[in-house]
């Protein structure tokens, strides 16, 4: 099977993996932020609703991304200075919050009948900030060592595969496909911990994504550190100083580099009300041409689905017709394209 399509994008099945994946953000700086996803909120992911009820289905793969299980302390590197790096107990209890009884995996579980859904999970990134991770298999270990971070996450990815393989009637409706790395650049600290893990991850037979921003530290070498899967964010949201060309300037290295392509339809200051129309214009047979063609991942900052669905039900409906390859350009004023 080929991984990369006509276009040069990372093919929509590389890998075999089901394409139109979302990410599930656990924990975060919003008051809105959730750590456990019930099935009443994973539903508007799965399947297409409307009149409150389920008529198709929607996104095939999830990502669950790990950010903060505990106040004050975070797991994802991007938030680590406001409050302080993880350490033992949240990588614990990212497990135990991906199994916890009626939410994340399970929950999903519930919504899912009738079909088989993709699963993926971030790996905790081990902050060079933490001197005092805690003890694994009876050593202290201080993330200012290389051996210690690689330690660290060995000892996590045994951790979780062995609970999934415990977890058995999780595996009849969901399918593992493999880890996220969270950072979104690789600068020199981590190149030779980013190889080692994809490594770890490979002998456990599983896949490895990254999800880089366009540009960053690392993504021109994003096969050569070992990942299966590099899928870009072009950095556009609508009210920065980068406008609707970055999603083309992105296109264009992701042709040429087989990577897929992020979409992201965001609420916030730097999101405006019309970037997701952008994404998913570009994204036509006459235009960039990934709708059909490239692997997506879609994010949804500062916002979940099941809130679009209730306060923006035209645009969820645009989301759908989008994944289901039926979209059709829809103008607005001050297109300039």
């Amino acid at each position: 099977m080929p991984n990369t399509s006509p276009d040069g994008y990372l093919a929509p099945d590389a890998y075999g993996v089901q394409n139109h994946m979302c990410v599930i953000p656990c924990g975060g700086l919003s008051e809105n932020s959730v750590i456990k996803w019930s099935k009443e909120q994973l539903q508007y992911y799965v399947s297409y609703i409307v009149n409150g009820a389920p008529i198709d289905r929607l996104f095939n793969g999830f990502i669950f991304n790990g950010i903060q299980m505990r106040e004050n302390a975070f797991i994802h590197p991007l938030y680590v200075g406001f409050g302080k790096p993880s350490r033992k107990r949240d990588w614990q209890l990212w497990i135990e919050t991906l199994f916890a009884p009626d939410a994340n995996l399970n929950a999903l579980y519930e919504v899912a009948e009738g079909r088989k859904l993709d699963v993926w999970v971030s790996i905790p990134y081990p902050h060079t900030f933490q001197r005092d991770f805690g003890e694994v298999r009876d050593d202290d270990l201080d993330f200012s060592d290389l051996d210690d971070r690689i330690r660290a996450v060995r000892w996590w990815l045994d951790h979780f595969l062995k609970k999934w393989r415990e977890e058995t009637r999780l595996h009849d409706r969901l399918t593992f496909r493999g880890f996220v790395w969270q950072r979104e650049a690789i600068d020199a600290n981590d190149q030779d911990l980013v190889r080692k893990v994809t490594q770890l991850v490979q002998r456990r037979e599983q896949l490895s994504m990254w999800l880089p921003n366009y540009g960053s530290n690392g993504v021109i070498d994003w096969k050569d550190y070992g990942f299966d899967l590099a899928i870009l964010n072009s950095n556009y949201y609508g009210n920065t100083s980068y406008d609707y060309t970055w999603i083309n300037n992105t296109c264009a290295f992701a042709r040429h580099y087989n990577t897929g392509i992020q979409i992201n339809f965001g609420k916030g200051l730097i999101y405006n009300d019309t970037h997701q129309l952008d994404y998913f214009n570009l994204g036509l047979p006459d235009k960039n041409n990934y709708m059909t063609g490239s692997m997506l991942v879609y994010q949804f900052p500062n916002q979940s689905l099941d809130e679009i669905y209730k306060e923006r039900f035209i645009d969820y409906v645009r989301l759908y017709t989008f994944i289901k390859g039926l979209y059709q350009r829809v103008d607005y004023p001050g297109i300039a394209y």
